[in-house]
């Protein structure tokens, strides 16, 4: 993590990591909500109805807690989305991008809870999703390179 990522709050973070492969892999791979919790060791399964696009929804499985409904809220083709769950008086939103840089495609993972209880879901749940984002995303980086 670079200096910038370990002074970020607890409620609104982000970590990037380069991947070797093409932007259409990445993308590909990225969006196969069916397969996040091949990379995402958070999760035991995830499930969208439809396609990836503005609208669509969908269920995360986590390994602990309650299964959660999200929704993709936002969404530009080999850009970026994002997707966004509910929490009291707020939201959990998980943005996630790539973009070309050289011979690497560079995967951003922003997460940001919202409301009035931000500060208070960031200390609760954030603190756990920031220390294992790094390995979350080196798995990600690992899987996309052997496809």
């Amino acid at each position: 993590m670079t200096n910038s990522e370990l002074n970020q709050s607890n409620y609104h973070f982000q970590y990037s990591i380069y991947v070797d492969n093409s932007k259409e892999k990445v993308w590909d791979y990225l969006t196969d909500v069916s397969r996040w919790n091949e990379w995402d060791t958070e999760l035991l399964d995830s499930k969208l109805s439809g396609n990836l696009s503005v609208g669509a929804k969908g269920m995360l499985i986590p390994k602990k807690g309650p299964k959660l409904k999200f929704h993709i809220s936002k969404c530009v083709p080999y850009v970026s989305y994002t997707f966004v769950t509910r929490m009291p008086v707020g939201t959990l939103e998980i943005k996630r991008s790539i973009e070309e840089g050289g011979n690497h495609i560079k995967f951003t993972d922003e997460i940001k809870f919202t409301g009035v209880l931000k500060r208070f879901f960031g200390f609760m749940l954030g603190s756990g999703f920031k220390s294992v984002l790094p390995e979350v995303m080196q798995r990600f980086k690992e899987l996309v390179e052997k496809e």
